[in-house]
């Protein structure tokens, strides 16, 4: 039976009352899904006139009437024929005048719905000046006629058309837009000019105007001389209308950037911002943290707008400068982070201009006082919350980035030299502050990406500081990250060295500082392995005990810390150092790999940790050694293959375990390549295995590496090497029976080593009983949601088809891909007849584009299409074809885009292929798919 009028208005105005008054949230939850879904609905236009004509349904029910009628017309306009659309424009002026006293929500969303209209209805001439011809003569009407214009560029800028062209909306644009500007600004001088003291109607004026501003529509030169330039700067003076003149105020900068187009407006605008700095005083001295937020943006906007000016003609728009100065010395840190982008734009302009630098350097030097001052930790600190203290701890990062621009533009002797002053001022207070000793600790180490290795002055000094400060864990911390960012300047003075080991290890004594003293000696050991090697055996004895305390981060970046040390051992010693180093990981290993499953499975962090020290020491050593040599660090490796293959049998199930194992192997295979050869094949077998029992796609990760490293110079192992991981594959495809989504890093990781395959041995792969199999899985995998795993499916597709257009269409050498030379007409044929009798991939890739795939990948799949048209011209425009005919176009749009497609496949034009695959599909989805699924939601 039929719905009717009545019924639809009784049920919607049940589920508004659900929406927001029913007790539980599941009813609201189906409720709004309900009225979202009736949106959807062709009945929905005549229920929402029904609820904005009935006073007695409440306001909720209007508002839902009236964004439904905004969103029909968004949604569904082009279903309307040109009676209804003249039904729906009159009924909806008449709605307007009915609701020009309702709340304003009401109105806002009516006049957006009126917005939307008049963009989309082309028949419907002067629609803005028919809105001011209804809506001029008293104020309550003013104040809706303002409403309209306001929301109509957002609505003309913002919205999407299925039912115009691009042509007919850049024209319709233009019509209700550039063609009135003119006229609203002189409408908006005259409401102003009139206003009185009314400063509601004042503000609705400035909203207008700076919603014109804001599409652009008004010019540069109808700014110059306007009154309304001079009453926004007026405005600022004025409470009730401090934050829209603050917007206003930095459009109008905003819109005047460009210089030399703008200067007559600049000139106006200019004197008027230098009297702020005064305002901004006040407002400091009143601590009106709002007032200084809105000066702040406004002269950060002129800083960034009119940075040439700043830099050019110093002595005159300097109080630009140091209006953004005294903003970032005020005290709320949400203030302070606005100027920061400015101050690294500047900084970034005066390095090229000396003159400028040199008239600014006074505004840098304080501004290291004032970062340094703001870097302090609270007195109040413990009773932060976790979020507080992250976040600062977060944006004292972000300052340092600020000295690091003072700095360059300063030199580093100045902030060193300020640094060290407040440190020594602060440590000889009786009794010190902490905060005061660690905020310039902090700003040291902040600074330490601009300091010269060779700086000789100020840092000796501070060095030598640091063993001498106060005890207290923050100041240890900070003291030892100090030490930590300037390895490369103690790499220069390798006398410090001792003197900083000693201080490093002495934190690993204080659970407080153990993070800041692993890193501190991960960079000290990277950045001054050749110093170190004095150091081994001192180091070793170290490694071993203090390891023994450590785990996770921690215990990596110190193994990370000797291992860049021992890779500067030379290598007729490396092979001692390396066994010397890594023996006693191998032994705790060899000790768990004995245990019973039960007792091994609680030692899983031990052993995780364990094997990832592993990866890092097969990672960082990698000597260079000449293939006909010995390599130093292949006896180890073999010493560990039992362990190793024995822990992978038991617990390389787990996906915390194989990550490390998997990145273990992997390293040795990149690091060590000629060398591995000899164990290849019982890798191999192990990782055949390991896949096998845990269907993990770390193991297709490594396996991918070993396809990559010897796959060309093997090509028959390496082709059972994959086979027989694929066989695995199958079995796991099969057991997800087409659900690819519920496994899409495992089918990323497989279609990533056979693509390797293909670039490593073209030949072997195609002619293989592998290759249309992967086709057909290849196929199936065209329903994956996730990008990257989609892309890895895409990409191995695209691989294959370039590597057949290499034969039809020879590249130059440097274009081409690996292998491909190696590609004869027959490996064409093969692929060619697949393509033919599994005829739906360019189909599944249309289809893909429209509906399913993420955005993201929309690019790559349009370039196969390209590709495999440069392949199969011929049946790709029967492909094509059968692809859209499933679609809801009219014969004329079908035959439209399959002409354009054969001819521009007959003209071997492929650049147009894409383009106009891309062009199709885009307005396809964006009239037929986006509203549906809005609609769903």
């Amino acid at each position: 039976m039929a719905t009717t009028a009545a019924d639809s208005l009784q049920q919607t105005v049940a589920a508004l009352n659900a929406l927001y008054n029913a007790p539980s949230n599941s009813a609201k939850k189906e409720a709004n899904l309900w009225l979202e879904d009736f949106q959807a609905k062709p009945e929905a236009w005549q229920t929402a006139v029904i609820l904005l004509t009935n006073e007695t349904v409440g306001t909720e029910a209007q508002v839902f009437g009236a964004q439904t009628l905004r969103r029909k017309i968004v949604d569904d306009f082009q279903d309307l024929d040109a009676a209804h659309r003249a039904s729906l424009r009159d009924s909806l002026l008449n709605l307007s005048m009915q609701h020009k006293s309702s709340p304003k929500i009401i109105r806002t969303q009516l006049c957006l719905a009126l917005a939307a209209l008049a963009l989309r209805m082309l028949e419907w001439e002067q629609p803005v000046n028919h809105l001011i011809s209804m809506y001029s003569s008293s104020t309550t009407d003013l104040s809706y006629l303002l409403e309209f214009l306001t929301v109509l560029p957002e609505e003309v800028n913002d919205s999407r058309c299925p039912s115009l062209t691009d042509e007919q909306y850049r024209a319709r644009a233009d019509e209700l837009l550039s063609r009135n500007a003119d006229q609203i600004l002189k409408m908006l001088i005259v409401y102003m000019e009139n206003s009185g003291g009314d400063s509601r109607l004042q503000e609705a004026v400035f909203k207008c105007f700076l919603s014109w501003l804001r599409s652009g529509d008004i010019t540069i030169a109808s700014l110059s001389n306007n009154p309304l330039l001079a009453f926004s700067f007026k405005a600022l003076q004025m409470p009730e209308l401090f934050d829209i003149a603050v917007d206003v105020v930095c459009e109008l900068i905003y819109q005047t950037k460009d210089i030399e187009e703008s200067m007559a407006v600049i000139q106006e605008i200019y004197p008027n911002l230098l009297p702020l700095r005064q305002e901004i005083a006040k407002s400091i001295e009143d601590e009106n943290d709002d007032n200084v937020r809105g000066y702040c943006k406004i002269f950060v906007e002129a800083g960034e707008c009119y940075l040439s000016l700043v830099v050019q003609h110093t002595d005159h728009f300097r109080g630009i400068v140091e209006g953004i100065a005294e903003c970032t010395a005020f005290h709320d840190l949400d203030v302070v982070p606005m100027t920061f982008r400015f101050w690294y734009q500047l900084a970034d302009e005066l390095r090229k201009n000396e003159k400028a630098r040199l008239k600014y350097q006074d505004v840098y030097e304080k501004l290291v006082d004032v970062m340094i001052r703001h870097l302090h930790y609270p007195d109040d600190l413990d009773s932060w919350s976790a979020k507080e203290r992250d976040d600062f701890k977060d944006f004292r990062h972000v300052m340092g980035d600020v000295l690091k621009d003072c700095c360059l533009i300063l030199g580093s002797r100045l902030p060193l030299g300020k640094a060290y002053m407040l440190i020594t001022q602060a440590a000889t207070k009786s009794p010190p502050k902490w905060q005061e000793v660690e905020a310039p600790l902090m700003a040291l180490r902040s600074m330490g990406a601009q300091v010269e290795p060779q700086e000789n002055e100020i840092l000796p000094e501070i060095m030598k500081l640091l063993s001498q400060l106060p005890e207290h864990p923050k100041i240890k911390y900070a003291a030892t990250l100090v030490i930590a960012r300037y390895g490369s300047w103690t790499d220069q003075h390798p006398e410090f060295i001792e003197y900083q080991l000693s201080f490093i290890s002495s934190g690993f004594e204080n659970e407080d500082v153990v993070a800041a003293s692993a890193l501190a000696l991960k960079l000290l050991c990277k950045e001054c392995s050749t110093h170190l090697l004095n150091y081994l055996n001192q180091l070793h004895t170290f490694f071993v005990g203090v390891t023994k305390k450590l785990k996770g981060m921690d215990l990596l970046e110190v193994t990370e810390a000797v291992a860049h040390v021992v890779a500067a051992v030379p290598n007729a010693e490396l092979a001692q150092v390396f066994q010397m180093f890594c023996l006693p990981i191998a032994q705790q290993l060899a000790l768990l790999a004995t245990k019973d499953q039960t007792t091994l499975e609680e030692d899983i962090p031990v052993i995780i940790d364990n094997i990832s020290q592993l990866k890092i020491f097969f990672e960082t050593v990698n000597p260079q050694v000449a293939p006909a040599d010995a390599h130093p660090c292949i006896p180890i490796v073999q010493e560990l293959w039992p362990i190793m293959d024995s822990l992978a049998d038991r617990v390389g199930g787990i996906d915390d375990v194989a990550r490390p194992l998997a990145g273990c192997w992997r390293s040795i295979i990149v690091n060590y390549r000629t060398h591995y050869v000899p164990l290849l094949p019982v890798t191999m077998a192990r990782l055949v295995k390991s896949f096998k029992q845990s269907g993990l796609g770390q193991y297709l990760w490594v396996s991918s590496r070993v396809v990559r490293e010897f796959g060309e110079a093997n090509p028959g192992p390496i082709l059972q090497f994959v086979e027989s991981l694929s066989a695995s594959m199958w079995q796991i495809l099969q057991k997800y029976a087409g659900q690819f989504n519920e496994i899409p890093d495992v089918v990323e990781d497989y279609f990533n080593l056979v693509s390797d395959t293909m670039l490593a041995c073209p030949r072997e792969y195609i002619h293989s009983p592998l290759f249309p199999t992967v086709f057909n899985a290849m196929l199936a995998s065209m329903a994956l949601k996730e990008q990257y795993s989609l892309t890895s499916v895409l990409r191995h597709c695209r691989i294959v088809v370039d590597h057949m257009n290499d034969v039809q269409h020879p590249r130059p050498p440097a274009s081409s891909q690996p292998g491909s030379p190696r590609i004869t007409t027959a490996e064409a044929a093969v692929v060619k007849a697949l393509f033919v009798e599994q005829d739906t991939l360019m189909s599944l890739l249309v289809h893909g584009i429209i509906y399913s795939f993420p955005p993201e990948v929309n690019g790559d799949a349009t370039g196969l299409i390209k590709a495999l048209t440069i392949f199969c011209p011929q049946e790709s425009v029967l492909w094509y074809g059968k692809a859209i005919s499933t679609l809801e176009l009219s014969p004329a749009e079908m035959q439209k885009t399959v002409s354009e497609f054969t001819a521009a496949a007959s003209e071997g034009n492929w650049s147009k292929v894409k383009s106009i695959v891309q062009d199709f599909t885009t307005i396809y989805r964006r009239k037929n798919v986006l509203p549906r699924s809005r609609g769903k939601k």
